[in-house]
């Protein structure tokens, strides 16, 4: 892992009674051949109405091989870059970027999304209105189609994206009107603010053991566990360029089963023994469930229900013989846990207003 380029050493915002109201923020992003994508986002990060010198952004590449590195270069001289030589995963990238984050308050965001330009000021201002907010998503929209050409930075948003958790254990997509602030189950990991503060007393941010799917799960339930205050606000908005594949290859459900396993992990991780025998049925089905929030006809769905929850049974044996590698971090959980019997499940099975 290396720091290609030196970290600015004048102090943000310094001086400039304009920005004494501000509070400084490192923006981290994980990158892994992200070519088609990197430039606008970083080209909207900076076009933001946030004072420009109390911004940090933080690159960190998961050895890409296309020209990823290349145009942050070339083009975004003033971002620290951190490459790694292999693919740590999402998660363990994501750590790293935090390790080389200077600031208190951290917005982490994927390499796909592209920033309205109040997006940093109005996430920030969220959390400096209620210093009870350990996190906070923002409104997460994907445009349809999901390119640059389809978004609109003109009009203010009348929805509220999010996604949260269904009773089942997987994220599922909502959009709620009239609702300038939502307290959701998931912290979705593709964009959110969090304090260094929170991380600390949580132990860590990501579980590198999980290397990539339900790690913003994982994080969510230690939150709840710990007692925390997560949030959505309607005002920062930030658009998700996500392209869903339809179909079926041996790479795509070699990462369902990372994910149907990983969802396993993390509620074994964060349930007592209990809660969590009682939760699996519901984790099973879920495993089949998923099938259902594809991009494929209505059709095809019903036709690969059957196969798809033989699949998750399949996946989900084998990670059960894999529960010890987390028996360590439970114990951790639980020695600072703030919530008493079938909280987590109680969470899961109510209903989201």
């Amino acid at each position: 892992m290396v720091s290609i380029l030196p970290r600015p050493s004048s102090k943000p915002g310094g001086g400039n009674p304009l920005h004494q109201n501000y509070p400084a923020v490192s923006v981290i992003i994980l990158t892994f051949n992200g070519a088609e994508y990197i430039s606008q986002l970083l080209q909207s990060l900076e076009s933001q109405t946030y004072p420009d010198d109390l911004v940090e952004i933080i690159v960190v590449d998961n050895a890409s091989t296309d020209d990823t590195v290349g145009i942050i270069r070339r083009s975004h001289p003033a971002v620290i870059l951190v490459l790694h030589k292999k693919n740590l995963g999402f998660a363990a990238g994501n750590n790293q970027g935090l390790s080389h984050a200077s600031h208190d308050l951290l917005v982490f965001l994927n390499q796909d999304t592209i920033c309205h330009p109040a997006f940093i000021k109005s996430l920030v201002n969220t959390m400096l209105n209620d210093k009870t907010l350990a996190a906070c998503n923002p409104n997460i929209i994907t445009p349809d189609p999901p390119d640059i050409d389809s978004i609109d930075m003109q009009s203010p948003p009348l929805s509220l994206f999010v996604c949260d958790l269904s009773p089942y254990g997987y994220g599922k997509n909502r959009i709620l009107s009239g609702k300038p602030i939502y307290s959701p189950k998931l912290l979705s990991g593709c964009a959110f603010i969090i304090r260094r503060q929170t991380i600390s007393e949580l132990g860590y941010l990501f579980d590198d053991q999980l290397w990539m799917y339900a790690e913003d799960t994982d994080l969510s339930l230690r939150l709840h566990n710990h007692g925390q205050k997560i949030c959505a606000t309607r005002d920062a908005v930030i658009f998700h360029l996500h392209r869903s594949n339809p179909g079926f290859t041996k790479n795509r459900l070699l990462l369902a089963g990372r994910a149907v396993k990983n969802r396993l992990f993390v509620f074994y991780k964060n349930m007592g023994m209990l809660e969590f025998l009682f939760f699996f049925p519901l984790l099973f089905l879920g495993g089949g469930f998923k099938i259902f929030e594809f991009p494929l006809p209505t059709a095809k769905k019903a036709i690969y229900f059957l196969p798809f929850c033989l699949f998750s049974m399949t996946c989900m044996i084998v990670a059960v013989f894999q529960l010890p590698r987390f028996a360590a971090q439970k114990r951790i959980i639980f020695k600072k846990r703030q919530l008493a019997g079938f909280s987590i499940l109680k969470l899961l099975l109510t209903r989201s207003i």
